[in-house]
C-alpha cells in the first residue's frame, strides 16, 4: 500500500530578489525625470534598500550598496541621470544594531540639507516623521521615537 502525500506540492526554495529588475525600472523612471518618493530601510535578510515609488510607478525594493546609493543621491539631489549600478545582484549588508534610516538622516543633518518634520504633538507616539525636499523628489523618514534620536536632532538644532 502506498503512502499518502500530504505535500502541497510547492517547492521550499528560497527566492532570490531581482534586483536587476528593480534597477532597471529606476532607471526607466529616472530617464523620465520623474519625481521619486523614496524610503530608506534595512530589510529582514539584512541588507541596506530603498523604497522607491513615484506618481506613475507602484513602489518596489531596490537593495543599495554604496555606489549605488550616490547614484540615487545623486539624481535626487541633481538630476543626473547615469548608470552608477554595474551589478546589481550585489547588496551590502547591515552591521549589527544599525539603524540605515537614521544614520541616512543624521548624514543629511550633517551636510547641512532643510528637513521637514511633522511635529511630535501631531505624531504617532512611536515615532519621529521627517520629509527632505530634494530637486526630483524626496526622501522620507519615520524614525523611532526613542531617547537617542531625539537628543541628536535636539543638540544639532532641528525643530521638532
Amino acid at each position: 500500500m502506498e503512502k499518502f502525500n500530504y505535500g502541497i506540492g510547492t517547492d521550499n526554495t528560497v527566492k532570490v530578489y531581482d534586483n536587476q529588475g528593480a534597477y532597471n525600472t529606476l532607471q526607466e523612471m529616472m530617464k523620465r525625470k520623474e519625481q521619486l518618493i523614496v524610503k530608506f530601510y534595512g530589510s529582514k535578510d539584512n541588507t541596506r534598500c530603498a523604497w522607491i515609488e513615484s506618481a506613475h510607478v507602484a513602489g518596489f525594493k531596490y537593495q543599495l550598496k554604496s555606489a549605488s546609493y550616490q547614484g540615487l543621491l545623486n539624481y535626487l539631489f541633481k538630476g543626473d541621470v547615469t548608470d552608477f549600478d554595474t551589478n546589481p545582484k550585489e547588496a551590502d549588508t547591515l552591521d549589527e544594531n544599525e539603524d540605515f534610516q537614521l544614520e541616512i538622516l543624521k548624514a543629511m543633518i550633517d551636510a547641512g540639507k532643510t528637513i521637514q518634520y511633522v511635529p511630535l504633538f501631531r505624531e504617532h507616539p512611536e515615532s519621529i516623521s521627517a520629509i527632505l525636499p530634494c530637486f526630483k523628489g524626496k526622501i522620507m523618514f519615520r524614525i523611532k521615537r526613542t531617547d537617542e534620536p531625539l537628543d541628536y536632532l535636539r543638540e544639532h538644532k532641528q525643530i521638532i
